[in-house]
């Protein structure tokens, strides 16, 4: 039988397996899109200057965003796994309840302004340009499809669980 140190040891090595070839497939968008966007190949950013720019620059900056997030996770779980009182620490705090709770409140909120938030985005891309009016509505479907579908794939996982729990 494994001791609690060992699981969470294991858990946290997945985690940054996972997180590594996270940050692995962003730094090839980055650098495949910096490459697209200086050869000018893109077919979207064949709009007006500005308008290209707006969104290369959105697009690419949301990206390096998402790239700092996930090599700051990579270093936490690497310095977590060479000390079992810092791996315990990272544990504690990812499973604070009062965090948990504030988290799940906040996403209540966020998904229930963002028809709001999707008004908002969409007037400011029409202020720029068609293009980024059209980007920005463009984006919100997609971050909605994927919300439903990030949603889905929970349910059918809790439905498994708890079908694995009766039997």
């Amino acid at each position: 039988m494994k001791t609690s140190i060992d699981a969470l040891r294991e858990d946290a090595s997945r985690r940054l397996r996972r997180e590594t070839l996270s940050a692995a497939a962003i730094c090839i968008v980055l650098v495949a899109g910096g490459a697209l966007t200086v050869t000018e190949s893109l077919p979207a950013l064949s709009g007006t200057t500005s308008t290209s720019a707006f969104l290369s620059g959105a697009v690419m900056g949301l990206f390096a965003v998402a790239a700092v997030v996930t090599i700051k996770n990579i270093v936490d779980l690497r310095r977590a796994l060479s000390d079992d009182r810092a791996l315990r620490r990272l544990h504690a705090k990812e499973n604070d309840e009062l965090q948990a709770h504030m988290e799940r409140e906040v996403a209540r909120t966020f998904i229930q302004i963002m028809p709001a938030l999707a008004v908002i985005a969409i007037f400011a891309g029409a202020l720029v340009s068609l293009e980024a009016m059209a980007a920005a509505a463009a984006t919100l479907v997609f971050l909605s499809v994927a919300l439903l579908v990030v949603k889905l794939s929970y349910k059918i996982r809790l439905q498994g669980e708890i079908g694995d729990d009766v039997e």
